[in-house]
């Protein structure tokens, strides 16, 4: 009787053991998921925010005035390092298939946020800011459109988190 107890008691420690090991191997990636989404929505947010106030430096834009220049530089620095930023995230494999899309879309607002601040820096130092109205609202309606993409799939994979 006391081999029988010992035994049941021995078997009921093993699968103690085993139910923790496997609680603790799923709160690790449990985690590190929820880490991605947090990165992810805190970053878009930060895009939108800085893409309002780029809306804001290109209403005010002019070539000769220097601190609209300079505001106009912050501007696209930041976006910039936000879309790097979203470059180097490192997803799991739950949400592989969504960080694809995610950094293909950042990547091509971050082409996009680049030519204008190219342009800006050009208009600068020539003092004429003609190709920069020429062309801005080519570049503008290509980033908006990866922009609102960035946006939609930010909501995709916190929806999905969410509802998993």
């Amino acid at each position: 009787m006391k081999k029988v107890m010992v035994r049941f008691a021995v078997v009921i420690m093993l699968a103690t053991v085993v139910m923790f090991a496997f609680t603790g191997c799923n709160m690790e990636t449990h985690q590190k998921n929820d880490q991605y989404v947090s990165s992810v929505k805190e970053m878009v947010n930060d895009s939108v925010t800085y893409t309002r106030k780029l809306r804001q430096q290109d209403e005010g834009f002019d070539c000769h005035d220097n601190e609209k220049i300079r505001g106009y530089l912050l501007v696209t620095d930041d976006l910039i390092n936000t879309f790097e930023k979203i470059q180097t995230l490192k997803s799991t494999d739950e949400f592989d298939e969504m960080d694809i899309e995610l950094k293909r879309v950042s990547k091509q607002a971050l082409t996009m946020i680049s030519q204008l601040k190219q342009m800006v820096v050009y208009a600068q130092q020539s003092g004429s800011d003609a190709i920069y109205q020429r062309e801005k609202n080519g570049y503008f309606d290509q980033y908006y459109s990866y922009y609102e993409d960035l946006r939609s799939i930010s909501s995709e994979i916190q929806t999905y988190w969410r509802n998993a």
